[in-house]
């Protein structure tokens, strides 16, 4: 039960780094970031306001290239710390740009990814430890391990 439980999880990673790539190629195609306030004319936009969107073009790929090991590599414990700093860099994004900054609308596209990486980072959080696969011998771990 507990391999199909980290199996799962597994799936569950490689799932938000997917909607992280979705966000990546999203932010490179659209004109602006979802990331900004809504204005009704496109034009309006000076080129210095589509940086904000392939910054978080960029991010996006980084967060889901460390997801991606996280999902691969879950039984090391610098690989999941790796994956955890990403989740709580990128809440701390949507919530800074959306609460403290006000650069963003409180809108389907800021909560759809918070809530996203809040379940992720509580699965890393707690379910490593839970399955105790850290305590496992390391040529045990080769064994487990996704090839």
């Amino acid at each position: 039960m507990d391999r199909k439980l980290i199996y799962a999880f597994r799936g569950w990673i490689a799932f938000v780094a997917f909607v992280d790539l979705g966000t990546a190629v999203r932010s490179y195609i659209e004109k602006r970031s979802f990331l900004s306030k809504t204005i009704s004319d496109v034009s309006d936009y000076v080129d210095e306001e589509y940086t904000t969107s392939r910054i978080l073009g960029i991010f996006s790929i980084l967060k889901a290239l460390a997801l991606m090991h996280c999902t691969l590599y879950i039984h090391y414990k610098p690989v999941v710390s790796m994956g955890i700093c990403s989740l709580i860099i990128s809440i701390m994004l949507y919530f800074t740009e959306t609460i403290y900054f006000r650069a963003a609308t409180l809108g389907f596209y800021v909560i759809f990814p918070c809530v996203l990486n809040v379940v992720t980072l509580a699965g890393l959080l707690y379910l490593p430890q839970y399955l105790k696969i850290w305590d496992i011998q390391p040529d045990v771990r080769r064994q487990c391990a996704v090839v």
